[in-house]
């Protein structure tokens, strides 16, 4: 007897549930299912071949006569007829893409007559879902993670936080080396900052953390007026090892030596340095401009609740090398440093927004610390 093959195809740019829904009704039906990743030259899309085929091998990874394969510079019905399918899936939403459908399907057979077309309706609660609809949430409010994660699996919100966070560092790091002159080499510092702030074992001191301070920065001001600050804060975590005392310092000197190669003056990178080292939080700032960067990095410290209490949560595992006892010993020991001070931020600007629930947060965190 003959393996009953089929394939479903599509962009999947991101896969959403309402493509593992078909997946996972039709993949029983069949000997084996090939969930084909559609790479066409003339389509602009969100995510590599190789990005959406993982996140689609990740969502059906539970299903086992599931198999990924990719089909570039061919028709698909083609590329179905080349495996031995005898069957493409198509999902259907609505009546207007049953007209679509049977348009392609009536072409699919012109070029292979042997390969036949199965129409799978969507599920009423899936009908809404599309990749495009997905792409539009991304970052269009601060809870936008929350409403995606509703249309498609973990991994591929992840990865869409990603993406997020990568265009809008470009986007920063663009405008801060126009505002620089464009100067050579910029190209390979970037890359090494993406690459320091994606090590693995950063869960908060990443580039996320870079992308809020930067935007943030923009409270105070046109760009041309902070180009220090904005270096400083691209630069103050460029080093991050736990176990360390010594990261700013660190960091710093990558500061300086990347400086250096862009061949900025020596002034701009010791200015930046002492912003960079002002983020020790050891005491508070009294230069005007490092007041702006400590209160930058610690505006996490003033947002809401349940914001806040992911942080933390984020620095346990960041520090996860410490033993218990002796991280929440020091790590009440900093927060009740910052709560004896006369004001936690040193700008008007975020004691004004932020310091009365910067304190909530933190006597709610000792208290949960000392337990």
């Amino acid at each position: 007897m003959s393996v009953r093959k089929a394939v479903y195809a599509g962009s999947f740019d991101p896969i959403t549930n309402g493509h593992i829904n078909v997946i996972e009704r039709i993949a029983p039906l069949y000997d084996e299912l090939v969930v084909i990743v559609a790479a066409d030259s003339r389509k602009t899309y969100a995510f590599t071949s190789e990005e959406r085929m993982s996140m689609t091998k990740a969502a059906v990874a539970h299903l086992p006569n599931v198999t990924i394969d990719v089909c570039v510079g061919r028709y698909v019905v083609k590329h179905a007829d080349l495996i031995g399918a005898q069957v493409i899936i198509r999902g259907l939403r609505n009546f207007k893409d049953l007209e679509d459908e049977h348009a392609l399907a009536e072409e699919n057979r012109r070029i292979c007559a042997h390969i036949e077309t199965v129409w799978v309706p969507c599920l009423p609660d899936l009908m809404h879902l599309s990749s495009s609809m997905v792409k539009g949430h991304v970052g269009a409010d601060p809870d936008w993670e929350e409403q995606v994660a509703r249309s498609v699996p973990a991994p591929v919100v992840i990865k869409l936080k990603e993406k997020f966070i990568l265009d809008k560092a470009r986007k920063h790091w663009t405008s801060l080396i126009s505002a620089l002159g464009n100067p050579k080499g910029v190209e390979d510092i970037f890359k090494d900052l993406i690459t320091r702030y994606g090590e693995p074992h950063r869960t908060y001191h990443n580039l996320e953390h870079i992308i809020t301070m930067l935007d943030e920065l923009e409270q105070f001001g046109d760009m041309l007026t902070h180009l220090e600050e904005a270096w400083a804060i691209w630069h103050h975590d460029a080093v991050c090892d736990p176990k360390a005392k010594d990261n700013e310092e660190q960091s710093d000197l990558i500061s300086k030596n990347h400086a250096r190669k862009l061949g900025l003056p020596d002034l701009f990178g010791e200015l930046a340095g002492t912003f960079i080292l002002a983020t020790k939080h050891s005491a508070l700032p009294l230069d005007d401009r490092a007041k702006i960067v400590v209160d930058l990095d610690m505006a996490i410290l003033g947002k809401p609740e349940k914001e806040f209490d992911s942080y933390e949560a984020r620095i346990r595992r960041e520090y996860d090398c410490i033993s218990q006892p002796d991280f929440y010993a020091n790590r009440s020991r900093i927060l009740q440093s910052f709560l004896d001070r006369p004001s936690i931020y040193s700008t008007e600007l975020f004691r004004s927004k932020y310091e009365s629930i910067a304190r909530k947060n933190m006597e709610r965190s000792i208290g949960q610390l000392q337990k």
